[in-house]
């Protein structure tokens, strides 16, 4: 499990506070240590630290971990407008993280629960809870993986394709995927399906009750990944993906935006002692129910580097291009483009620095506009024994929109997060 400090400013205070993130980028809210959900770590502040991590509670043949953290922080412009709003935050986490400490199979469960008070405008506080369950069952060579998860979020008026609404947005996920790797020598296949609903709430923009229930969506995705092992650690990948979005309550009288969808990637996987590449690029191709809504294709692509020049620090590169479903009533898609660059370092033992830059970018289909996120933040992690840590990050969002003919999409703003959180484990 990531240092829990970070894994709080991660996956809690940010998306929580609304930073200019992805409308719906689900990643940050699955843990590490889950099966199905969780992904290796190469990063310093990934690295495990005897002297410093929880060690957990042993019940039988699991180990227990719980977590509380809470926070305080400013936030300079909580509504993404011009001139700003701000608010100062309090912030609350809690959650327990069970794993089983077997030779073969395993079995790793995760539930937690997000509080945030925004002192200055009470309207923008939340509540949020995520619960999710996974195992695998190593059959020979091979290994079979079945994993749910529930999410209930929230989603603010400052991500990229959010409406401007006067709250943030309720809405619940659920999710259930099912994978199995089979090797044959050099090649492993990998058959996956998975299947996503989304739910959402009721909302207001601009004292007037805006029912959401046409983003209501049940999304289908079975695919097929193939490796080949070219050497020892550097394999050939390709990937094979079909999708399909289907609307359960379109608006009355508007066209549905129901969808399929095909996906092909190829490309490299590599893993050197210092340094790692995982590098995917394809085409994505859209087609849409309704004629009123044009067929999409275009690039796509899936990367993932990180590079540790020394010991003490780990530099850490992602890139990922796909075709996602849009909140804007009368826009069936967009295209979104984001890459983020990371620098850890560890200055001590105990104290763990990061330096972080990113950019998103929403291209939206049927004169939707655009819309651009630059983010830049700094942090620093002090772990003062293996119960307890300080943390402290800022983070500065410079978000810029390009409003089409039928956009209903925020505006430009910027926008900055401090935040000083003290962690607890066991």
């Amino acid at each position: 499990m990531r240092p829990l400090a970070w894994a709080l400013l991660i996956a809690t205070w940010l998306p929580a506070c609304g930073g200019a993130a992805r409308g719906q980028d689900l990643s940050s809210y699955y843990p590490q240590g889950v099966p199905g959900y969780d992904s290796p770590g190469r990063a310093v502040l990934s690295r495990p630290r005897p002297l410093y991590d929880p060690i957990g509670v042993r019940a039988g043949t699991f180990v227990l971990r719980p977590h509380l953290d809470f926070g305080f922080g400013y936030d300079s412009n909580l509504f993404g407008s011009s001139p700003g709003r701000g608010s100062w935050l309090v912030g609350s986490h809690g959650s327990l993280l069970a794993n089983s400490d077997w030779s073969r199979d395993s079995i790793g469960a995760f539930v937690s629960i997000d509080d945030l008070r925004s002192l200055n405008v009470p309207s923008q506080s939340r509540t949020d809870w995520t619960g999710s369950l996974g195992g695998t069952l190593d059959i020979g060579r091979d290994r079979l993986t079945l994993a749910a998860a529930h999410l209930s979020l929230h989603q603010d008026r400052t991500a990229v394709d959010a409406l401007p609404t006067d709250q943030p947005v309720a809405y619940e996920v659920n999710d259930f995927r099912l994978n199995y790797s089979h090797t044959f020598n050099r090649l492993s296949l990998i058959p996956s399906l998975e299947l996503t609903s989304y739910r959402f709430a009721s909302t207001t923009i601009m004292g007037v009750s805006t029912p959401q229930a046409d983003r209501d969506r049940d999304v289908l995705q079975g695919g097929m990944a193939a490796s080949y092992e070219l050497a020892p650690q550097r394999n050939l990948v390709v990937v094979l993906r079909g999708l399909g979005s289907l609307y359960t309550a379109p608006a009355p009288g508007a066209p549905t935006r129901n969808s399929s969808g095909l996906i092909a990637l190829t490309g490299i996987d590599y893993s050197g002692s210092d340094w790692g590449l995982r590098l995917l690029f394809g085409w994505e191709q859209r087609q849409f129910a309704a004629p009123q809504y044009q067929a999409h294709g275009a690039p796509v692509a899936e990367a993932d580097a990180s590079w540790s020049p020394t010991g003490m620090t780990t530099l850490t590169a992602t890139l990922a291009r796909t075709i996602e479903d849009a909140a804007q009533e009368g826009v069936a898609g967009y295209t979104y483009t984001t890459a983020h660059l990371t620098i850890d370092h560890e200055y001590l033992r105990n104290v763990l620095l990061r330096g972080f830059a990113g950019v998103q970018r929403a291209d939206f289909l049927q004169g939707g506009g655009t819309q651009t996120s630059y983010t830049l933040g700094a942090g620093v992690t002090w772990l003062l024994n293996r119960r307890m840590r300080v943390s402290g990050t800022e983070v500065f969002t410079d978000l810029r929109s390009s409003h089409g003919q039928s956009a209903s999409v925020g505006g430009s703003y910027v926008r900055s997060i401090t935040l000083l959180t003290l962690g607890f484990g066991l």
